[in-house]
């Protein structure tokens, strides 16, 4: 198992994600934008990258989105973004693609996603949330959006609540709890699963999270995806040291032998 981060007296406290929320006033801060992404769900997609996490994932490839503030950061209204949006319909419409948000993580700007996609449905736009499941708040805003959202990609790290801690930096209590929500609500959902060397790559993971989502009909496929380093040098750039480093992407016989377990609970799985 590669090095993980020393849980003893003696380790100096991790510096606390910002938790305070920006009153919204229908602005959404956004860390980029992609045109044309072909990773982010279904067909091409316009890709809205959010500003602020508050995980703090050993593997993350978007270390520069954790910051709720950023001097970077781009601000968009709903039309501005809309303007944008309706110039790539055709591609949409070509490739059954739409837009996605992702982050970052979206739930903490819930409400400017909720307004951006009732906006795109008004167009018949699909919508994509690519979430990592922390979410804050379960009130009407919350109901809207994911009324006008047409999948929810979930990332679930680690269903074991101690490596899930050691992995993520914070519990998966609120994670789980919201992949019950979806389950409740009968929303379509792709569950996403980071195959990480050491973490999240032994069998007894694999079976924690095959058991998991068993009993959730709404979520009938899993995308495993391996580990990567393509993110390693926004750590250096952002002053953090990357712990992971020299950890190698896990062989193709380990995706395989993951994707084997994780069907055996009847969910179609994609590697």
């Amino acid at each position: 198992m590669p090095e993980t981060i020393p849980i003893s007296s003696d380790t100096p406290p991790k510096k606390q994600p910002d938790t305070r929320a920006r009153p919204y006033e229908g602005i959404g801060y956004v860390h980029s934008v992609e045109t044309g992404g072909a990773v982010d769900g279904p067909g091409l997609r316009f890709v809205l990258f959010m500003q602020g996490c508050l995980m703090r994932c050993l593997y993350c490839h978007n270390r520069d989105t954790w910051d709720r503030h950023s001097e970077k950061e781009l601000h968009f209204t709903v039309p501005q973004l809309m303007q944008q949006v309706l110039s790539y319909k055709h591609y949409f419409r070509a490739t059954g693609g739409g837009v996605t948000a992702t982050g970052g993580e979206p739930l903490l700007q819930y409400q400017f996603i909720r307004d951006w996609f009732v906006a795109c449905r008004e167009h018949d736009i699909h919508t994509c949330l690519d979430t990592n499941g922390y979410a804050l708040h379960y009130d009407s805003a919350m109901e809207e959006l994911l009324d006008n959202t047409n999948l929810v990609m979930l990332d679930l790290k680690q269903i074991d609540p101690e490596i899930h801690k050691v992995l993520v930096g914070i519990p998966n209590t609120k994670v789980l709890h919201f992949a019950r929500y979806l389950a409740e609500r009968g929303q379509p959902t792709r569950i996403r699963y980071v195959v990480v060397p050491g973490y999240t790559d032994d069998d007894r993971s694999a079976h924690l999270l095959g058991e998991f989502i068993a009993d959730m009909p709404n979520a009938d496929t899993v995308e495993l995806l391996p580990y990567h380093e393509l993110g390693a040098h926004k750590w250096e750039l952002c002053g953090d040291e990357y712990k992971l480093k020299g950890v190698s992407p896990p062989p193709k016989e380990t995706m395989l032998r993951i994707k084997e377990i994780i069907e055996s609970y009847g969910k179609q799985t994609i590697v």
